[in-house]
């Protein structure tokens, strides 16, 4: 038997059960018209208009769209389409049978008809439904027990997956949800349930083998709720996270359920941004992205071929990195629209010629050298790269006339205590000098760590869990801010749209998160045991590092923006005197001075640059007179 017969014998079937539903229907309306005593004209009378009704029902039924099968899936629009198709075919057959037997046709039959072949199609799809579940059972091997966090419709997802599931048997042992109205109430015969006690004591009572979280808000609250749960539990589930309805729509592949990423830990909200003043200043523009092979450049040119530029120009030093992300965007613009450049921001000869050649309209500068303890040991190079280079792209930004420069800064460059942290703020202070003679609007946006980054320091715990290495950890009381890659590059393109010249944007992260907290979270979430199954060893912290970081300076100075996430410092942007005698005298120190000199300059250009005493080296360096 060929695979079409096999489908037109299986949709013959289904269109004759449909068919004999529908008859169905038009008899029993006949049956209860008369409390089923028909004498033998009404008898008559049902066996010769019955074909007629069906005849009337079936086009206009296809005309209507109604699925002519009993679908697993179907849902109540298509009943609501066999209504339409009733209705209407006994309106067509009351202007008929009526004039027809001189009104001694049942009116009522017409009435009831429509509303019985609904009950009979609905009967059937739950029927056919319960026999789809049957067979689903049938063939399963094996069963686990699942607790589904959320009852929203990612939770109704998550749950018509796991009975549709061709080969586990789940059972599902309760729903939590963080609502305390919803608290005792019944789902798919399942009591719902909240808060981290109740969990803990069910997880204690029933052998869970799979935990799903599936909400698409306060997201980081139910996954640290599901980790405290977790403390002290002997066997421990397997947690994973249903992407969110966003999510799915961006990337399709990743529909099903996913392991627990650092980024489920944060609770941030979804950040809404002013697409229309995005697009007003990036459609039709040519812009260039400096470090267009790093996580933020990268994410950076990703978001901006969404808003139709002229044209994407993409910096970078790394051949293979430049290689991969113009591969990636090339599907995103026409022929020509992407601009590889292999090079660096220091190289005064290139930059020359892409201003010249290209003129960008709008300059993304996140080229930057970013590891705190490399560029302890490497002062040179990192003056070099983050201040000297940030200082050559601008200037020739503002010798083309360039429209907007924005600078991609750090909350290391408050009051910093590390050269990478002196660096960046000055090139901040760089940044905000040019825009007080130039014509291009020149600002820079703060915002702290960024998860997914190379680097950073929960993708790193991440990658220890997964080997089953110690976690290490630097202190047990560090903090930081974190944010993901995509929302922080959406407020940078936020606030380039806001920009006059001169501002210094900070991104509002929320509070600062206990790194020691993620680290057992994130061992707990593995199905883990912090201490036993992975160590933490403290470390201390290396040369430059913080306690805790901060996003402002000077709190008194900091204004709101136009966007509720963004704010804006101006008390922060310090005038200095001869700036390009300055970045000179640096050229020259980078050539051949030692790294005490180099540091007492960072120091004269960067007031706030203390070095933490728990470095000795640095201290010893960075204040020899």
């Amino acid at each position: 038997m060929t695979i079409f017969n096999a489908v037109s014998r299986r949709r013959l079937v289904v269109i004759t059960v449909d068919v004999a539903a529908v008859l169905a229907a038009y008899a029993l309306a006949f049956f209860l018209r008369f409390d089923f005593d028909l004498d033998a004209y009404y008898f008559d009378c049902l066996i010769v208009t019955a074909p007629f009704a069906l005849m009337t029902y079936l086009p206009i039924a296809y005309c209507l769209g109604v699925k002519r099968g009993l679908e697993y899936s179907a849902s109540f629009g298509d009943e609501a389409d066999v209504l339409k198709a009733a209705s209407l075919s006994a309106l067509l057959l009351s202007l008929i049978f009526i004039p027809a037997t001189h009104a001694k046709f049942p009116r009522s039959v017409l009435l009831l008809w429509p509303i019985l072949s609904v009950v009979a199609a609905a009967g059937l799809r739950a029927c056919a439904r319960r026999a789809q579940g049957y067979r689903l059972l049938s063939r399963r091997t094996r069963g686990r027990t699942a607790v589904i966090v959320g009852v929203g419709d990612l939770g109704e997802l998550v749950y018509q997956s796991m009975r549709s599931d061709k080969s586990v048997d789940y059972r599902i042992a309760a729903f939590f949800d963080d609502d305390p109205s919803k608290w005792g109430m019944r789902l798919h015969g399942v009591t719902v349930v909240g808060g981290v006690p109740a969990m803990t004591a069910l997880l204690a009572r029933v052998p869970v083998d799979e935990i799903v979280i599936a909400v698409s808000r306060n997201r980081g609250s139910a996954v640290g709720a599901v980790a405290d749960a977790l403390q002290g539990v002997g066997k421990r589930p397997e947690v994973r996270i249903m992407p969110t309805i966003d999510e799915m729509l961006k990337s399709p592949k990743r529909a099903d359920p996913r392991k627990v990423l650092p980024c489920d830990l944060l609770n941030r909200r979804v950040v809404s941004l002013d697409t229309e003043s995005i697009v007003r200043s990036i459609e039709g523009k040519v812009v260039l992205v400096t470090g267009a092979g790093g996580t933020i450049g990268g994410e950076l040119s990703r978001q901006v071929v969404r808003y139709k530029p002229a044209k994407i120009i993409l910096l970078e030093n790394h051949a293979t990195a430049l290689f991969y992300r113009e591969a990636e965007l090339r599907g995103s613009l026409p022929e020509g629209e992407v601009v590889a450049m292999l090079g660096d921001v220091r190289d005064q000869v290139l930059l020359e010629r892409i201003f010249r050649e290209e003129r960008p309209q709008i300059v993304f500068h996140a080229a930057a050298h970013k590891h705190v303890h490399q560029l302890e040991t490497n002062i040179h190079e990192g003056v070099s790269n983050n201040l000297l280079g940030t200082y050559h792209l601008a200037r020739a930004a503002d010798r083309y006339g360039v429209e907007n420069f924005i600078l991609i800064s750090t909350d290391k460059a408050v009051r910093p205590s590390c050269v990478m942290g002196a660096t960046k703020r000055a090139a901040e202070i760089v940044v905000s000098n040019m825009a007080h003679a130039s014509k291009t609007r020149f600002a820079a946006v703060r915002f702290g760590n960024v998860l997914g980054s190379s680097g950073s320091v929960l993708k790193i715990f991440q990658e220890q869990i997964e080997k089953g290495q110690p976690i290490t950890l630097t202190h047990p009381d560090v903090t930081r801010y974190f944010m993901t890659v995509e929302e922080a590059v959406g407020l940078v393109l936020q606030a380039s749209a806001m920009a006059k010249g001169g501002e210094i944007f900070v991104l509002k992260m929320g509070e600062p998160v206990r790194i020691m907290d993620m680290a057992r979270k994130l061992i707990l979430l593995s199905g883990l045991e912090p201490g036993r199954d992975i160590e933490i060893r403290v470390v201390g912290l290396k040369p430059g590092e913080k306690l805790a970081e901060e996003l402002i300076e000077d709190a008194s100075g900091q204004e709101q923006s136009e966007h509720p996430e963004i704010l804006v410092l101006r008390s922060e942007n310090k005038r200095i005197e001869e700036l390009a005698i300055r970045m000179s005298m640096l050229e020259k120190l980078r050539q051949g001075a030692g790294n005490g000199d180099m540091i007492r300059a960072l120091s004269q250009l960067v007031p706030t640059f203390i070095a933490d005493p728990v470095h000795d080296k640095l201290k010893e360096v960075a204040w020899v007179e």
